[in-house]
């Protein structure tokens, strides 16, 4: 049986769009958006130009699936090589933010605390590495649209979901509730195509598979191996 876009299928991709964005700009605005209105410092400065280009992702992300959902497919083509772009321009912020977060000696954030920067530094590198990982991959499978957007969700939602979910109102600092959103969101498009078709298209197996290595017990344990720590060191200088 093959997977068939079906009408109700741009509702549910439109929905865990605009449900994901506004859940990940919520938690930062929780954070980072609050330290902006009370006048607070935010060092490294970096943090500025990676908050900005990061929205530019969600709003991308919004825009895209409305284009879909509108039928302006030539012009949804155009703007996602747009997004590869802006993709690969994520990848180097983040990588560069992470280790400006690092050497200011940023451990973490409350709930998902490290024993030491180096610790923090892999947790973020590891979301953006599932972010790049899974959006360059729904690039490529852009031939096959339901491959492609579920691709597309899954690096949003499985690459900068968490750190947007742990920064939400009265979930920040409660692990376990964090855990839970961050998997209901991963699994809300398994449910949709059990529902739908009765099986689960593999880019969500492959997706979900990817996104478990920037879970934090995963990175917590992979942090403490004599390779991460000596290679931490370097980076970090």
């Amino acid at each position: 049986m093959t997977f068939e876009t079906e009408p109700r299928d741009h509702r549910f991709f439109g929905f865990i769009s605009v449900l994901a964005a506004l859940v990940i700009l919520l938690g930062f605005g929780n954070t980072y958006g609050a330290k902006l209105v009370g006048g607070v410092r935010v060092d490294p400065a970096i943090i500025h130009l990676h908050a900005a280009v990061f929205t530019c992702w969600l709003l991308l992300f919004v825009a895209q699936a409305a284009l879909a959902r509108m039928g302006r497919i030539e012009l949804h083509q155009r703007v996602g090589a747009a997004g590869l772009v802006l993709a690969g321009f994520m990848l180097i912020l983040g990588v560069q933010t992470g280790l400006a977060v690092a050497r200011a000696g940023h451990r973490g954030i409350p709930g998902v605390m490290f024993p030491d920067a180096r610790g923090f530094l892999l947790l973020n590198l590891a979301s953006i590495f599932v972010f790049v990982s899974l959006a360059l991959a729904g690039w490529l499978m852009r031939g096959r649209p339901q491959a492609h957007k579920r691709l597309m969700v899954m690096a949003t939602v499985g690459g900068l979901g968490p750190p947007g979910i742990a920064r939400l109102p009265l979930v920040a600092g409660h692990l376990p509730a964090v855990a839970l959103i961050a998997i209901a969101f991963l699994l809300a498009g398994p449910i949709y195509d059990l529902v739908t078709r009765r099986r689960v298209h593999p880019a969500y197996i492959v997706g979900f598979a990817v996104s478990m290595l920037g879970t934090p017990p995963v990175v917590e344990l992979l942090s403490t191996s004599g390779a991460w720590q000596s290679i931490a060191a370097q980076l970090i200088g």
